[in-house]
């Protein structure tokens, strides 16, 4: 076969036709996505983060700028001992590369402390109580008792002397005062269902009254 007919086979046959385009086309494609990869990822342009802890949020932006990056806060966490809206944590870490235009995510100290609702606790014991708040970074309680019949359950929970309401949001981390039941009675003292009559006073049958003067008190025979 001469080459003037090996060339006609082949272009007049329209399969390796098909073939040979698709081949070129892929070919073309693949070197277009890696032009393209290329300038996306600007190859041999990258740039060193720089530390950014202990700063606040509009230094670290003038500094990242002028580099052409620019911070992302994306979590606060509260610390009285530490200053308020300085940067705790970065990501990526001082001293990475990464390409221009990325964003620096920042980690800052809150100027306030997270609100945290409290629960209705009423009727709980004084212990299950104790360990809810806890769990909930309430550590600070004081225990105000008062008398009833009953011992060691909740009648309120105080902030900074207001009764709570339930789900009421407070400063978390704040003191809290837990009013709690003695399990004593305000008047006098109830042993096996009966009540014993305070010296200095007289049972008449129904009430409980002061003893008039001149008056002998058989309550100390």
């Amino acid at each position: 076969m001469s080459k003037k007919q090996t060339k006609k086979f082949i272009f007049g046959n329209s399969i390796l036709k098909n073939l040979l385009i698709i081949m070129v086309s892929s070919l073309l494609l693949i070197l277009l996505a890696l032009l393209f990869l290329s300038i996306y990822t600007r190859r041999g342009h990258n740039l060193v983060v720089p530390p950014l802890e202990g700063l606040q949020v509009e230094e670290a932006n003038t500094i990242l700028n002028a580099k052409g990056l620019h911070a992302a806060v994306v979590d606060s966490i509260y610390n009285r001992d530490a200053v308020p809206g300085a940067i705790m944590d970065q990501t990526p870490k001082g001293g990475n590369k990464v390409k221009e235009g990325r964003s620096i995510y920042i980690t800052i100290y809150s100027k306030s402390p997270q609100q945290i609702a409290v629960p209705g606790l009423v009727d709980y014991s004084t212990r299950q109580a104790t360990a809810l708040l806890n769990s909930m970074g309430f550590t600070q309680m004081t225990i105000e008792e008062v008398p009833s019949e009953y011992s060691g359950l909740v009648m309120a929970v105080k902030y900074r002397g207001k009764t709570l309401v339930p789900e009421e949001k407070i400063p978390a981390g704040s003191p809290l005062t837990l009013v709690v039941t003695s399990g004593v009675l305000a008047d006098s003292l109830r042993v096996d269902n009966e009540y014993i009559v305070p010296p200095g006073q007289v049972d008449n049958g129904s009430n409980i009254q002061p003893a008039r003067e001149g008056e002998l008190d058989n309550s100390f025979f």
